[in-house]
């Protein structure tokens, strides 16, 4: 808590708005916004906060590592010259990316022979594979606007909706929602955009998301709220796991979010709502449920603190390197904050971590490799 007091004290008004602060606003919003029980919302609110901590201890650790002057070290590949990152190379990964999931998005459309955005109940046949791969676009696109800074604001904004809409034939709101947040931070931690237009934008965000749900209910002929409704109900659904299965699933939730994906096993989504005796449909248990459900309560010190401490770490090195580190810190954090309500749970989302995990080791073992030699 000594921490967490002195970075409040210590706080710049004109600091820029980060992961942390996200998630503990949002997640405090839920828990506002719904009628569970004071011991589960002060789970949520714990996790949120020692989430916080736990990625200012991140990114102190970022100095800690010295990797601030990570500019001055040779390049592991040659030893010769400094290393730099090369934004054409970032440029172009970016792209194949994109094609690879623009490619699959039409794939998915070819294998379902519907379009899914205009006829909801046609979703479920989608291939499961490529509309994991058709998640590339969403990456791809992030890294070529990190790595491409002369792109202005309103080609980015063009392009973003195109896009948008391509992915939105799959009928998922969530990939609609994580392309826009993810540029938006890119365009944000690149200085392209002010606080004011971050909170503008996000209200805009808020706004399309909201058509989108409205949209949907009315295809379906509901009604109803589509946001504070889904709130309370992902919300009771923590509540329940909490109450009735606190560590029951011993890790099943986390297993099968990985071998679901080759039809071994079934959604992590469809165990959460197949154990409450709901079928047919899936049920998302919010991060805090999945991390509670599989692990117990004391489960949200390690998974938020080794969460928590990455980011922290990965958002300063994306912040000084840019590219496709900044693209995928991006990707990453849309993920995170999406996730309080649907929890990392996608094999693809997964791998999306491992990705900036494995970008994050590069350029410790670039300081130390650097370090030794000299």
């Amino acid at each position: 808590m000594e921490l967490l007091k002195t970075h409040l004290k210590n706080i710049d008004i004109n600091e820029k708005i980060k992961a942390h602060h996200l998630f503990v606003l949002i997640t405090s919003f839920y828990i506002l916004f719904s009628s569970i029980s004071y011991y589960s919302g002060f789970l949520a609110l714990f996790s949120a906060i020692f989430f916080y901590m736990s990625y200012i201890v991140g990114e102190r650790l970022y100095y800690i590592l010295n990797l601030d002057d990570i500019s001055n070290c040779a390049s592991i590949f040659n030893l010769k010259k400094p290393y730099k990152p090369n934004y054409s190379k970032h440029y172009k990964f970016g792209l194949f990316l994109m094609f690879i999931g623009i490619l699959f998005i039409f794939f998915d459309i070819l294998w379902v022979r519907d379009i899914p955005l205009f006829d909801p109940t046609s979703r479920r046949f989608l291939n499961v594979p490529f509309t994991a791969l058709s998640h590339l676009l969403l990456l791809g696109w992030a890294i070529v606007v990190a790595s491409n800074l002369s792109l202005n604001k309103i080609k980015v904004i063009a392009y973003s909706t195109v896009f948008s809409a391509l992915i939105m034939l799959l009928g998922y709101r969530t990939n609609v929602m994580i392309l826009f947040l993810s540029i938006l931070f890119v365009m944000y931690y690149s200085n392209k955009i002010k606080t004011k237009e971050l909170i503008y934008s996000a209200v805009g965000i808020f706004l399309i998301l909201l058509s989108m749900s409205i949209l949907r209910l009315y295809v379906l002929g509901s009604g109803g709220n589509p946001i504070f409704s889904r709130i309370d109900l992902t919300m009771s659904i923590f509540d329940i796991i909490v109450k009735n299965f606190n560590g029951m699933f011993n890790g099943l939730i986390h297993y099968c979010s990985i071998y679901s994906y080759i039809g071994t096993f079934p959604g992590p989504r469809t165990v959460v709502a197949n154990s409450i005796g709901v079928y047919g449909v899936t049920i998302t248990p919010t991060i805090f449920g999945a991390v509670i459900g599989d692990y117990g309560t004391l489960g949200i010190i390690p998974y938020f603190g080794i969460l928590g401490i990455f980011l922290g770490l990965y958002y300063k090195i994306s912040e000084s390197l840019k590219g496709i580190y900044l693209g995928v810190y991006a990707i990453l954090i849309s993920y995170l904050l999406v996730g309080i309500e649907t929890g990392i749970l996608d094999f693809d989302v997964i791998l999306f971590y491992m990705f900036g995990f494995i970008l994050c080791i590069y350029v410790i073992v670039l300081k130390i490799s650097n370090k030794l030699k000299n």
